[in-house]
């Protein structure tokens, strides 16, 4: 697997530097960073669909996938708006809210007495909250404080992230010793996360450094909140990579899919930046 991931992972790192860069020219649109945003959450979505529908609720796969792509979309409005702060979350809120009504009258058009319908609607709900609602932060920390400081922004979560990723498959594979959720995914240890979480901060920190050298500021300048942001980022995308896991294992796979080598599906690479993207924000939001 590693022979695979370390090739895929060098073209994806230089993808990802040169969407940034040539993007950062459509503001304060970002009509680039918008478009790879909206292409993966639809890839992510119809890899949810079936993974979702293995389970006890079985969504309805059309109100899911336009839901999920309206939520995405209506960040285009709050970029185009300049909106900032907690006021940019309200396309994606209102997004939200029309396509749980889609949903719920899905469920009414769907009911039979043969079938529990409330399951399938809760299963689509769930769909477009995970991908759409909580995909959408990726779309947010672009445009987070304007274009210069959202790049940052938007490096700082995925850094942490991925780099919690590359600690915690490091230090697992040196040192691991204790599991952490032997059920759910049997080769994730204690030893693991402990490593995941000294990479996270090591990268958070040579980034802050690498925007003071090009911007001639820090997002995070003082050290306790590059320390507390690294960690929660890490926190929280770890419990991202867990809940994929639980949805994989009640689901009875192993990737979402096979599209990208090395590393599964398109949710399989984005699982750990759903819950890390919100708590980013959050924090950068908070600290202004």
């Amino acid at each position: 697997m590693l022979r695979h991931r370390l090739p895929v992972s060098i073209v994806l790192i230089a993808a990802f530097t040169g969407i940034l860069i040539i993007d950062g020219w459509t503001a304060p649109y970002h009509m680039l960073w918008m478009g790879l945003v909206l292409a993966a959450g639809a890839l992510a979505t119809a890899e949810a669909i079936p993974l979702l529908a293995a389970t006890v609720g079985r969504p309805v796969a059309v109100p899911l996938f336009a839901g999920t792509i309206l939520c995405l979309a209506s960040n285009a409005a709050a970029s185009a708006l300049k909106l900032e702060g907690v006021s940019a979350l309200g396309p994606p809120g209102c997004a939200l809210a029309i396509s749980a009504c889609v949903a719920f009258a899905s469920g009414v058009r769907l009911f039979d007495d043969a079938s529990p319908v409330v399951p399938r609607v809760a299963a689509t709900i769930l769909g477009i909250v995970y991908v759409g609602s909580l995909g959408s932060f990726l779309a947010q920390l672009r445009f987070l404080h304007g274009p210069d400081r959202g790049l940052f922004a938007l490096a700082l979560v995925v850094g942490a992230t991925k780099g919690t990723d590359i600690g915690a498959y490091t230090f697992g594979k040196l040192f691991g010793r204790h599991l952490m959720t032997p059920k759910l995914s049997p080769k994730k240890t204690w030893e693991g996360a402990a490593g995941g979480l000294a990479f996270a901060v090591a990268i958070v920190t040579g980034l802050c450094f690498l925007e003071r050298s090009v911007t001639g500021q820090m997002t995070l300048p003082a050290w306790p909140s590059r320390v507390a942001f690294a960690l929660a980022v890490s926190v929280a995308g770890q419990i991202g990579d867990l809940t994929e896991s639980m949805i994989k294992r009640e689901a009875g796979v192993k990737d979402a899919s096979s599209v990208i080598p090395g590393f599964g599906g398109v949710l399989d690479l984005l699982d750990s930046l759903m819950l890390a993207a919100p708590a980013g924000w959050a924090i950068l939001t908070i600290l202004g």
